[in-house]
């Protein structure tokens, strides 16, 4: 039975906290009524789940396909025209096991009088705070169908890149996997026995060898500290990751790289212009639908570019003059733009502007994986070829000596 926890005032003024169980937050608030109680607050308790009852394999987690599933659903039944609340039951009975309490909880908010996006905001877990602003700003606007299938069809190009790098990656990875395993291979079974041949030979070995060897004793006696500083450099990243300082720095230095640069600002871009394009085909107010595509904005420079554009746009200048800053990265799709605007046209050029940056975005991120697999095959080739070389040179130059 689900458990609440609740604040309230009792009958003589005092303040009370506690938990209680009930079926819904509306038995639970009757319960305690029934005992004198004047609730101003309640939520779903937290679950102190042990790790030994948690799902090791995170289906009890709310993950990206749940909530794809979610968006789709629920947009074509609001496109239906039935109501928030109707849509949530039938998508309910069809969501999966992590994401079904989660919709339940909303449910019961949107019954008791709350909004949609104040509903889902109170599940950070379940859904980002992107996605709750974009869903308040089809609810303050009025289009919350278009929102929704805008927000869907954003998530599903994200996932769909997303899936490709992935898939494309997959060859250089097993590359690099297997020319680890061979060199940890020839560090510490070969280099090893190889040693002892030289000692008595009088002859030094070769440098191939001794820096193998040297590479062997360090990995095994400072295993435990370079274990522990890796594993210390992934907790202080992960920590500092999303921290605004270090989210700009890594913004600005991915639109430096020469080959990274024209990717990201075309997965960025791609996405403004099918959000933004859109919700004005929706006819969504130009300042109203450059605030729900902020959110949407994963590198800051992008953002903070759109922020500009907010401002810009209620001074009563244009989206254009507004994005200027973009222009180091996409001038021809700040031309577009600009046509757009004057003759009235913006919602549909930004739909041709994003799928313009889709297609090229793909194509360069092939060309790139294109040139990455030659590159790791022959580096990773030379690296193992002229370790064995130096190794079989070694053990020729012994045997002569041996002779």
């Amino acid at each position: 039975m689900p458990r609440f926890a609740y604040q309230a005032y009792a009958a003589d003024g005092s303040a009370r906290a506690g938990r209680i169980e009930a079926d819904s937050r509306q038995r639970a608030v009757a319960q305690l009524r029934a005992d004198g109680l004047q609730v101003f607050a309640i939520e779903p308790a937290a679950a102190s789940a042990s790790i030994w009852t948690r799902d090791l394999f995170g289906r009890d987690r709310v993950n990206d396909a749940a909530r794809l599933a979610f968006l789709r659903e629920f947009g074509t039944l609001i496109g239906a025209g039935l109501t928030v609340d109707r849509a949530l039951r039938l998508v309910e009975r069809q969501a999966s096991a992590a994401l079904k309490p989660v919709l339940a909880d909303i449910l019961e908010r949107v019954i008791a009088g709350a909004s949609l996006s104040r509903a889902m905001a109170a599940h950070p877990q379940a859904f980002s705070r992107d996605m709750v602003d974009i869903v308040r700003a089809g609810e303050a606007t009025g289009t919350l169908e278009a929102v929704i299938a805008s927000l869907t069809g954003s998530i599903e190009r994200r996932d769909a890149v997303r899936r490709h790098l992935a898939s494309a990656m997959v060859y250089p990875a097993l590359l690099v996997l297997m020319a680890i395993g061979t060199l940890v291979m020839i560090v510490v079974v070969l280099v090893p026995a190889l040693t002892p041949l030289f000692e008595g030979s009088g002859q030094a070995p070769p440098f191939a060898i001794r820096a193998a060897a040297a590479l062997g004793d360090v990995i095994s006696t400072g295993w435990p500290v370079m274990l522990g500083g890796a594993a210390l450099f992934g907790l202080g990243l992960a920590r500092i990751w999303r921290e605004p300082g270090f989210a700009a720095a890594r913004g600005r230095l991915a639109l430096r790289l020469p080959l990274v640069r024209e990717i990201v600002a075309g997965i960025e871009l791609g996405r403004i212009c099918r959000v933004l394009g859109t919700l004005l085909c929706a006819e969504v107010p130009i300042p109203d639908a450059v605030a729900a595509t902020r959110p949407l904005a994963g590198n800051r420079v992008f953002r903070q570019a759109l922020d500009e554009a907010g401002r810009r746009l209620t001074e009563g200048g244009s989206l254009a003059s507004g994005l200027a800053g973009l222009k180091p990265h996409a001038p021809s799709t700040l031309n577009l733009i600009a046509s757009g605007e004057q003759v009235n046209r913006l919602g549909p050029v930004l739909l041709h502007a994003a799928e313009m940056h889709e297609t090229q975005t793909r194509q360069r991120i092939d060309r790139l994986l294109a040139l990455l697999t030659p590159l790791v095959t022959v580096t990773i080739g030379g690296l193992i070829g002229g370790l064995i070389l130096s190794v079989m040179g070694a053990i020729m130059s012994v045997g002569q000596l041996v002779q």
